[in-house]
């Protein structure tokens, strides 16, 4: 039995459009044992996925200083190094671009490594961990024009040498009749917003409070609609103040009251979701639900999977910055009002709402 190691260990976001390509592997390789390295943050889908025979899940933050984060990568591999040791793997893929993790494989000594050519983001910068690679798939050199989905399947279909392709997939859910009671709908439309996204290495995901109120009112005075506010509980006190503010429209804060495997159901219950570049938004994707996604330090390499979706975006000279944020450390020259976020004015969001939704009230 043929016993393969996929290593992907990026965000909730990240992993969604991964199991486009663990769907693949899944179906090329249906007789062997799949492992996974991935975070405990998609826990939650992985139990109700059929795409693994085993999984070991990873903890790192890398919200903690430096000191903090290795300590805690050295930990887990000394909890896991013979675990992993002693399943004798064949392959190891990596669809993750960890340098800790490549190095903690290299430990174990699997014997075939399969790994892309390129780094996930930035302008021909090669993959750093290419010298420990048995096989290298070829990926264009401009990683942040490549999508990510792209970038996984192509690993995949090299490994599997095949030319199918795939879709993101979610679990199902038994949630739909709590969905329908959350969000208690009473109007014509439901319009969901997700506006604050990971706060990872200076990457400032959150779309300005007061364009929120804008778009609010403007939609309120042209849709028949309900409003409901999607997020983490780290987000409910400032997203209760903009609800506030409106005592006469119907507006549901839902921050912190949802799980994971919640949103689908939400999702099938909603006309439109407006959200910045989070794992709500890939999340969403993978259902029917219309979308206007608000895109601006993460540009073209993680626009959600959806044919149904609007991407508005004012290009800096600055962005994409992927490659400089994460690996140069470069802080936003913004601070915490990114440009490229702050320039997609409301108009832009309200005339996207048009196009999506159609008739009026």
């Amino acid at each position: 039995m043929n016993k393969i190691l996929v290593i992907t260990n990026g965000n909730i976001g990240d992993f969604v459009m991964a199991t486009s390509a663990l769907r693949l592997l899944r179906q090329g390789e249906q007789s062997a044992e799949i492992s996974l390295i991935t975070s405990i943050k998609v826990k939650p889908f992985i139990e109700k996925l059929n795409l693994a025979n085993a999984v070991l899940y990873t903890d790192f933050s890398f919200a903690r200083n430096i000191l903090r984060q290795r300590a805690g990568q050295i930990l887990w591999l000394i909890k896991n190094y013979f675990r992993l040791k002693s399943a004798n793997f064949d392959t190891c893929i990596f669809l993750d671009h960890s340098r800790f993790l490549a190095k903690a494989i290299a430990l174990i000594g699997i014997k075939n490594l399969i790994g892309p050519s390129s780094w996930w983001c930035g302008d021909n910068i090669k993959n750093p961990n290419i010298k420990m690679l048995t096989h290298i798939v070829n990926l264009p050199p401009n990683s942040d024009n490549l999508h990510l989905s792209q970038r996984y399947q192509t690993i995949i279909r090299n490994y599997l040498n095949n030319y199918n392709l795939s879709m993101p997939i979610l679990p199902k859910s038994d949630a739909q009749d709590e969905a329908v009671k959350l969000l208690s709908r009473s109007k014509k439309y439901a319009i969901a917003f997700a506006l604050r996204g990971d706060n990872i290495k200076g990457n400032k995901k959150i779309y300005p409070s007061e364009y929120v109120r804008e778009i609010i009112k403007n939609s309120a005075d042209i849709f028949d609609a309900d409003f409901y506010f999607l997020g983490t509980k780290d987000s409910f006190s400032d997203l209760e103040q903009i609800k506030d503010s409106f005592p006469n429209l119907s507006i549901k804060n839902l921050c912190g009251l949802t799980k994971l495997l919640d949103l689908k159901p939400i999702f099938e219950q909603i006309d439109l979701l407006i959200s910045v570049d989070t794992g709500i938004i890939h999340i969403a994707a993978a259902t029917d639900v219309q979308i206007i996604g608000l895109y601006g330090a993460n540009l073209y390499n993680s626009f959600p999977m959806s044919h149904r979706a609007i991407i508005l975006g004012v290009k800096q000279p600055c962005s994409p910055c992927h490659y400089s944020r994460t690996v140069l450390k470069i802080p936003c020259p913004y601070g915490d009002k990114p440009k490229c976020l702050s320039d997609i004015k409301p108009p832009m969001v309200i005339e996207a709402v048009k196009k999506q939704l159609g008739d009026k009230k």
